[in-house]
């Protein structure tokens, strides 16, 4: 029986720890759905690697190394990276002269990653052993892909490409989840006291009390939208993690990475701030007698009354831990914006 080598490739973080789960289960996946008359063998390792001019992962120029230094008959790498064909996105490049395959972690969406990221891998095998018709390799989730066959300089390459619309939706939602918003939470510790700090002044300031219970509900709405968005503005400014592109090839992608960013930091901020409710609510509920607030307030109070004294109070605190309030590890800067980490890629790309 022919014995088959496939080397998976992931970036360090999410990817390397899909990639590890799945090898084990690969084998027999891979013998039911794509040759049975092979004894296939997958090996994994985590390593980023770098991107070439374009800002693309360089796999084809460095692929052939690793399958040689590894002795692998077939290499898929797994990236957190976004990948283009010209200006349309990309969830999997299979090169048939290579005897490689690129999957954009991203552009699987947000759920189901490891599902989706195993299917990928049986379809891009499928193309990479059988020749089969790339149209196979097209994702019926949300049916915002299609599948195309080039030529170009790096020899054949079979694509699946995401639409325009659900599909950049989908790439954006699968970029926050490989972001892991609620992972800046520790790095937010010092916000986080402020605002405790902050916010505790709502339990014990009776003006706070009946500030709360006269505010209607789409001022607190309001109140609260504003905290989270001025704790967002200070962390990209403080931080500078808003990207400026540095040529015009990049604004695309530029565009994508600041959407992230932004979208990965209200998740952070607003996980913070439903921390913070849920704290400043127990406290509230633990301190203040009913029958003292309701005397305060001048009628009957229920459960909606604290909620609403606590909802006030948040968005103090929130304001109050917005000022001056930044990362505390590098790692959170780089977990938070897909740029960072990107220029990292270039910079091992370029180095002698």
């Amino acid at each position: 029986m022919q014995k088959v080598t496939v080397g998976l490739v992931a970036d360090p973080g999410l990817s390397a720890k899909i990639v590890e789960a799945l090898s084990p289960k690969l084998p027999a996946v891979l013998a039911k759905d794509v040759r049975s008359d092979v004894r296939w063998i997958v090996q994994s390792c985590s390593q980023a690697l770098p991107l070439d001019e374009a800002e693309d992962v360089a796999v084809w120029k460095h692929g052939d190394q690793l399958k040689s230094q590894r002795r692998w008959d077939l290499l898929i790498c797994v990236t957190e990276a976004t990948r283009r064909r010209g200006e349309t996105l990309v969830v999997s490049d299979t090169n048939l002269s290579h005897d490689a395959a690129l999957i954009s972690l991203p552009a699987l969406g947000p759920t189901r990653l490891r599902h989706h990221v195993g299917r990928s891998v049986v379809r891009v095998l499928q193309v990479l052993c059988d020749g089969s018709s790339p149209a196979r390799m097209a994702d019926g989730h949300w049916h915002p892909t299609r599948a195309e066959v080039s030529d170009d300089a790096d020899g054949r390459n079979a694509f699946v490409e995401l639409s325009r619309v659900r599909g950049r939706l989908r790439l954006m939602l699968g970029m926050v989840r490989v972001n892991r918003p609620w992972r800046l939470l520790p790095s937010l510790s010092s916000a986080i006291a402020a605002a405790v700090a902050a916010a505790a002044f709502g339990v014990f300031y009776s003006s706070i009390w009946r500030m709360a219970d006269a505010m209607s509900t789409v001022r607190l709405v309001s109140t609260s939208v504003v905290a989270i968005l001025a704790m967002m503005l200070w962390l990209i400014l403080y931080n500078g993690l808003w990207e400026m592109p540095r040529e015009l090839h990049q604004r695309k992608n530029t565009t994508l990475y600041n959407g992230a960013t932004l979208l990965t930091l209200g998740a952070g901020v607003g996980f913070m701030y439903v921390l913070l409710f849920l704290v400043v609510l127990l406290g509230a509920l633990t301190i203040i007698p009913s029958g003292f607030l309701g005397s305060t307030l001048g009628h009957p109070v229920s459960w909606r009354d604290y909620a609403e004294l606590a909802w006030l109070a948040s968005s103090l605190g929130t304001f109050a831990g917005a000022l001056g309030s930044s990362f505390e590890s590098d790692y959170a800067v780089r977990s938070a914006t897909y740029g960072k980490r990107e220029q990292q890629r270039h910079a091992r790309a370029v180095e002698p």
